[in-house]
């Protein structure tokens, strides 16, 4: 019989969480043994909501895509998107510039 990679009392451990992300993933591992991979994998096979952390932009701002940036210069010229599909191809700050201007 092959033993079971999980036992109940780091199951238990983990079931003392209310809440899952990085950090905790990372204090579960610690505590347990195991890696914080492990642990996140873990917590999503058992059901539990695992709250990703959004990669950023060294200033702190979120990152976008160019694409929905060209999508929200259409819709502030009341535009439809697939007429300004060749902005895409523009360098990002000049989108984001263009953007801030409109009224």
């Amino acid at each position: 019989m092959t033993k079971p990679n999980y036992t109940p009392e780091m199951l238990a451990v983990i079931a003392q969480y209310d809440s899952f992300d990085k950090d905790v993933a990372i204090d579960i591992a610690e505590r347990i043994g195991k890696s914080p991979r492990s642990v996140i994998a873990k917590i999503k096979s058992m059901g539990l909501e695992y709250y990703v952390q959004r990669p950023v932009r060294k200033d702190g701002s979120p990152i976008t895509r160019k694409i929905d940036t060209v999508i929200a210069i259409a819709k502030a010229l009341d535009m439809d998107a697939l007429e300004l599909e060749g902005l895409t191809k523009a360098p990002k700050a000049a989108l984001e510039a263009l953007l801030r201007e409109i009224p």
